[in-house]
Parts: C-alpha cells; structure tokens; sequence
C-alpha cells in the first residue's frame, strides 16, 4: 500500500518544486453545509426511529441515547456556542408542534423565521452571531 506520504514525495520530485496544496475557502463552506445537513438528517432520523420504537414496541433506549446526544450537544456547543446550540436543538427537536404544524422561530425584534427545509435553517444559522 502507498501511503500518502510516498504520493507527497513523489509528487514532488516530478514537478521539481515543493507543492503547496490548500483547499478553496468556497470548499471548506460547501462542504460544512452538506455535513451539517447530514447532521441533521441523521439526529432527526435516530430521534424519530427511537420515539416510535417506544411508542410502538415499548422498547425505550434513552438510557443509552441520552450520552450520544449529550456528546452531539457538546460538539455543536464547542463548534458554535451555546446560544447557536439551543437554536439548533430547537430546530431538530420543536420546530414542529404536536399536530405536526411548522412552528417559527421569534427573534428579538419580533421577526418569525419559517423554516421549511434544513438548507433554509443552515443559511440563517450561519448568519446568527
């Protein structure tokens, strides 16, 4: 096996010059945006899947679940902060009401945000300070 190491220095030795390589900054902001998305896909499905388990089967797993979302939490507090947290676990968690109608989320100003799909909410969530 080729390790990339090997790749970097024979790199090197056909173009003669060191190589600097670096991502586009349009990159790295793409590819936070699909990972968070794909972040929210999965806690949302995990979520879903272990309320009807119990709703269905009685088969409750929060006894293990809560360390996961506890560590998922911790993540997004350290990657965000905790007012960016909240918002997102409000997001996940209550943006629907128990009908199953899209709820809005108030800012200071009295401003009612709806948001009917994970890419709408990602957009506003990077702009929050």
């Amino acid at each position: 096996m080729i390790s990339n190491e090997n790749i970097w220095k024979q790199l090197q030795e056909i173009v003669g010059a060191e190589i600097k390589v670096s991502e586009s900054p349009k990159s790295v902001e793409q590819r936070e945006k699909e990972l968070f998305i794909e972040l929210l896909d999965t806690v949302e499905i995990a979520w879903k899947q272990e309320h009807e388990l119990y709703e269905n089967h009685g088969v409750d797993l929060q006894g293990f679940s809560q360390y996961l979302y506890h560590a998922i939490e911790t993540l997004i507090m350290l990657k965000y902060g905790a007012f960016k947290a909240d918002i997102f676990w409000w997001y996940t968690l209550d943006r629907f009401d128990a009908d199953g109608n899209l709820l809005g989320l108030e800012d200071e100003d009295g401003k009612v945000y709806h948001f009917k799909t994970h890419k709408q909410f990602y957009n506003f969530f990077k702009k929050l300070k």
